[in-house]
């Protein structure tokens, strides 16, 4: 579980969810929440995978104006967990 619990820390998902929105790419920031959200989900990663969860489901009809505060709640999740993570590499 370590090792790929450590692997996270070389994901895109969580860039490419930032880059989306600044490029006005709706279907690629529903992509890389997508995906954040699973590999939360199989690594176990609570916090990270609900924020991640509501936000994929935001951005399920492809609309990327208005869950500004969902972005920021993965954000802080995510930083929460790469800390955590950055302890035990």
């Amino acid at each position: 579980m370590k090792k790929f619990a450590v692997k996270f820390l070389s994901d895109t998902s969580f860039s490419d969810l930032k880059q989306a929105p600044e490029e006005g790419n709706a279907e690629n920031a529903f992509r890389a929440a997508h995906t954040l959200k699973e590999i939360c989900l199989n690594l176990g990663f609570d916090g990270l995978y609900k924020a991640s969860y509501e936000l994929t489901e935001k951005l399920r009809g492809r609309v990327i104006e208005g869950p500004d505060e969902l972005f920021s709640e993965v954000e802080k999740q995510y930083n929460k967990t790469i800390d955590a993570l950055s302890g035990i590499e």
